[in-house]
């Protein structure tokens, strides 16, 4: 089930993509734009509207302990994408193993411009905090913003 919303919202922002192509909607330097529906907060013009995507990296995520001592968070740092409203944000967990099993893996937490937080119940995936970035599992989030820069 989270696998189809994540892909139905990827297919939303690469139609939304695509529309904006057919119409040729273009921002001050000449690229093509995204066009944002609805969002957080009130829509600014479509000529500000910004897809940014990445991820906090294989071996290198710096997961915090959550206060049961169980379980993890990750806080991810969207600063680069110049953001300038709340994005609407899609995430992923990406790894090598029994990352299927966590729970939380979709779920983004007190988005801001700049930031959002994800937690994750790696306790049921019988997954040790240091063992997260291990070889093994390599777990990272890997994230879709869509919002606008004005």
């Amino acid at each position: 089930m989270k696998v189809a919303i994540t892909l139905l919202v990827v297919v939303c922002v690469l139609t939304s993509s695509i529309d904006a192509k057919k119409k040729n909607k273009k921002n001050k330097r000449g690229q093509v734009q995204a066009q944002i529906l609805n969002g957080e907060e009130e829509n600014s013009a479509d000529t500000c509207a910004k897809v940014c995507s990445g991820t906090t990296g294989r071996r290198v995520t710096d997961y915090q302990n959550y206060s049961d001592g169980k379980n993890v968070y990750v806080d991810v740092d969207m600063t680069g994408c110049g953001f300038a409203k709340i994005p609407n944000v899609v995430i992923s967990v990406e790894g090598s193993s029994s990352h299927w099993v966590a729970q939380g893996t979709s779920s983004v937490y007190n988005t801001t411009p700049t930031s959002f937080r994800v937690y994750l119940n790696n306790d049921k995936a019988g997954v040790a905090r240091g063992n997260l970035n291990a070889e093994g599992y390599k777990w990272n989030i890997d994230w879709v913003a869509v919002g606008f820069t004005c």
